[in-house]
């Protein structure tokens, strides 16, 4: 679920909050304590702690189980959880509850998108826009999905342990084996670097370059992406190549960012990103980065938190750059064993200050002049 989306839901779950807790002078200790552990969890899950935001709407459940809140709240943590069955369990239960609760529908249509089900993801998000036609953001996302649902209904697909593929025509069979192999390569460097493995199924679809636009509206500087799924437009293949396997280990390293930490800063994910593919900086890539460096004129990391995809080819180009560099200069400095505490850190729910400070036992102020010091 992108942060968008994500926080078109939350403000529909305080809306509801407000909504159904009890209220008044006449309120009882334990309606007070069921309170508390309401708005506890609603603050925990703003934050992106959704352990701790389990945590408390199940002690305010023990207080109030006919709240369609609570059980809305506790349905969005084990979704961002990846406990899709508990998830979709407390989810209809606030359909139960409420019948006209379109956050309740819009998060079983993500649950439902990430099984690959589309007619169901479509029928929950119809539901969810007819339920609140002011929400934009999912009124786009649900015509996006409907053109996916039409461009891949009838592709092939391949499968192994970790991966499925899904493609187009016979003919690309092959294509989709030498894909799998690379990933299932990807996957064993990745989780030995990182000590980590995705435990859920990853999708890859390949489209042709027209399919791939149609679909994604990605930039046309875009030669992958990863949104959940990963998308590659590729022709047609019929032998590994460096480049494929450099783009696969990019989006790959994505997948595996989003499943350790929901919410990454951008410089931080397109660094490691390019730095698995095996990105190196070249001489004059180098250069230019020390003359901005020299000039004071290189941007704050802080400034690249935010997606770089509404970014032009030249804009792009550039914090890809400046992203490879610190990040490569963090793990030359403090080694991947403390990014990867960075990452878990974000996991918890920390913001990148305090990410960075707990990960690499230093600031986020302090690192930038490091990392731009060391540019000069």
């Amino acid at each position: 679920m992108n942060h968008k989306m994500h926080l078109s839901i939350f403000i529909t779950f305080i809306l509801s909050l407000f909504l159904w807790a009890p209220s008044g002078k006449a309120q009882t200790a334990e309606q007070n304590t069921y309170v508390r552990f309401l708005k506890s969890g609603s603050e925990q899950l703003k934050q992106g702690d959704y352990q701790s935001a389990r945590d408390s709407f199940e002690q305010s459940l023990r207080y109030y189980d006919v709240d369609p809140a609570a059980h809305l709240g506790l349905g969005m943590a084990y979704f961002h959880l990846k406990d899709d069955h508990l998830a979709e369990r407390e989810l209809l239960r606030v359909i139960d509850l409420n019948p006209k609760e379109a956050a309740a529908y819009q998060v079983l249509g993500e649950i439902s998108y990430r099984r690959d089900d589309f007619e169901f993801a479509l029928s929950y998000w119809e539901k969810a826009v007819q339920l609140n036609p002011s929400n934009a953001a999912l009124k786009t996302r649900l015509e996006r999905v409907r053109r996916e649902h039409t461009t891949e209904k009838d592709f092939n697909r391949d499968v192994t342990s970790h991966f499925q593929v899904k493609y187009e025509g016979r003919e690309k069979i092959e294509a989709g084996r030498i894909i799998l192999r690379i990933l299932e390569d990807a996957y064993g460097e990745l989780g030995r670097a990182l000590s980590f493995y995705p435990s859920q199924e990853i999708q890859v679809i390949l489209y042709t370059g027209k399919q791939f636009q149609e679909v994604t509206d990605a930039p046309g500087w875009s030669g992958g992406l990863y949104d959940g799924k990963i998308r590659i437009p590729i022709g047609g293949i019929e032998q590994e190549t460096p480049g494929l396997r450099r783009l696969l280990y990019h989006e790959y390293t994505h997948a595996v960012v989003r499943a350790i930490a929901p919410r990454v800063p951008t410089w931080l994910n397109e660094g490691l990103a390019q730095y698995f593919e095996g990105r190196e900086l070249t001489a004059g890539q180098r250069e230019a980065l020390k003359e901005l460096a020299r000039a004071a004129k290189l941007p704050s990391l802080s400034n690249l938190e935010g997606s770089f995809m509404g970014l032009g080819s030249g804009q792009a180009a550039s914090a890809y750059l400046i992203s490879l560099s610190a990040v490569r200069a963090m793990i030359d400095r403090y080694g991947m064993y403390r990014v990867k505490m960075v990452l878990d850190e974000l996991a918890a729910g920390a913001d990148a200050g305090k990410a960075l400070s707990a990960g690499i036992m230093n600031s986020y102020a302090e690192f930038e002049r490091e990392w731009k010091r060391s540019l000069e």
